[in-house]
């Protein structure tokens, strides 16, 4: 597919937005939010996506845009891309998304949505991309007479969806086992809020990140696996705490500082106690819920752990083991639930 052209080209709180609405570009049909935000705009939660190599004469923002009309982001719609030249708009602000994976609740749809394009490296383009981000977040909140505590992240929703309670910042960055995002900005949220506050200031006194690479460690399945990254911390300690059974903390030259051996510890027949609203998958993969668990005592059915951290898990110790697993086992459970 060649290149896009955008309908319109603005600025918004110094940023080049770019719109190319899929309200107006939806060839292949893809499936699209209905829901109304107009009115009802509660804040701006804030995402990461990787960097991608793109072809001359065009951006990560484009390509990524590209790609949703292609259908290749799958049910991913946001209301804006960023990296570090521009911004490209993909919703209109009247219309809610599907970005927060906390289905109809107020992440999808009641906030505005912004992907910031980042490789968690720290280069120049990383600092750019973010810098943007924090100018368009100040420029939306501005545009809605809200003020930074209506800045949210991604696990800010997912915290929200399981049930967990705290603060605005608590719930922006108390780790939760099914994503942590935004994974790049999350180490330093703080900082990043604390720009898009003086933006909202009118100040100059926002900057970029000045952090490098070598202060971060991150929290992946091996060291060149990008796409199973958990996250990215300044503090070996607060990447310990996220690394999930089956990831390993990875300095900044990529060697193994920490290897999560937790997944050991879980045996067949244990029972464990779940808390209420747990999250019960169909298989070790899968992302989407099958249902949620009501809280109670459980029996790992095999001791084996799967994929993700998860075990296998039955209601009653004497299922344990037993064959066919499809009759006698309850889903698959991530160990960080365990009790």
């Amino acid at each position: 597919m060649a290149i896009l052209t955008p309908d319109k080209i603005t600025t918004l709180g110094g940023v080049t937005v770019k719109e190319y609405l899929l309200t107006k570009h939806n060839p292949n049909r893809i499936d699209m939010p209905t829901a109304q935000l107009t009115g009802k705009v509660l804040g701006v939660t804030i995402h990461n996506t990787d960097r991608i190599k793109t072809a001359a004469g065009t951006t990560p923002a484009e390509q990524y845009t590209r790609a949703t009309v292609n259908g290749n982001m799958k049910t991913v719609r946001v209301h804006y891309y960023v990296d570090s030249t521009c911004a490209w708009q993909n919703l209109p602000l009247s219309l809610s998304g599907w970005h927060a994976a906390d289905g109809s609740g107020n992440g999808n749809r009641r906030t505005i949505a912004i992907e910031c394009i980042m490789n968690g490296s720290g280069d120049a383009a990383d600092k750019k991309a973010e810098d943007n981000t924090a100018r368009l977040a100040a420029a939306l909140l501005k545009q809605y007479g809200l003020g930074t505590d209506r800045l949210y992240t991604h696990t800010h929703w997912l915290n929200v969806r399981d049930g967990k309670s705290g603060s605005t910042d608590q719930l922006n960055t108390m780790h939760n086992s099914y994503k942590m995002c935004p994974a790049y900005i999350l180490p330093h949220w703080a900082a990043f809020k604390a720009k898009v506050q003086a933006y909202l200031n009118g100040t100059s006194a926002a900057k970029p990140f000045s952090g490098t690479s070598s202060q971060l460690y991150r929290v992946r399945k091996s060291a060149n696996d990008m796409k199973s990254q958990l996250g990215a911390y300044a503090s070996l300690e607060n990447a310990k705490k996220a690394c999930k059974a089956g990831y390993s903390v990875f300095d900044s030259r990529g060697k193994a500082v920490y290897t999560n051996s937790r997944s050991g510890k879980f045996v067949k027949g244990q029972a464990v106690h779940i808390g209420s609203n747990v999250p019960l998958f169909a298989n070790e993969t899968t992302s989407t819920p099958a249902v949620r668990l009501t809280a109670g005592t459980y029996y790992i059915y095999d001791g084996v752990p799967c994929k993700l951290g998860r075990y296998r898990v039955t209601t009653t110790a004497a299922f344990c083991g037993k064959k066919p697993a499809g009759k006698y086992v309850t889903g698959y459970v991530s160990w960080d639930n365990f009790k």
